[in-house]
């Protein structure tokens, strides 16, 4: 997750990325929370249109350590892998895209923040 941002006129605070490895293609979900079910919901989403992923990999933030991110993760035949927060190296294909996720919404949200 990205975030917490100033909360959207639709009560959003968080931006959840999803990176397709191969393609680089990025899906970006605005949320209220970090909570697993709402990561989770945007999965379920995604996964109806594209399928599930083969793997999942995602830093160490309490929405992903949860058992229920994990159960979700093993119902689905996923595999999870979890790397060290903060090491950018670790995860860089997200890092990088956060560093340009922040750059556009806060030259788009400049005169009206609570508008992204």
């Amino acid at each position: 997750h990205l975030g917490p941002l100033v909360t959207s006129s639709k009560k959003y605070k968080h931006v959840f990325a999803v990176i397709d490895a191969f393609s680089k293609f990025t899906w970006l979900y605005p949320t209220k929370s970090t909570e697993a079910a709402e990561a989770i919901n945007r999965l379920e989403n995604q996964r109806h249109v594209y399928g599930n992923p083969a793997r999942i990999i995602t830093d160490k933030g309490s929405t992903f350590t949860s058992s229920t991110f994990e159960d979700y993760c093993n119902k689905q035949n996923i595999l999870h892998i979890s790397i060290t927060a903060g090491l950018l190296r670790s995860n860089g294909q997200i890092e990088k895209q956060n560093s340009t996720i922040i750059a556009v919404l806060s030259n788009l949200s400049v005169y009206n923040p609570e508008k992204w």
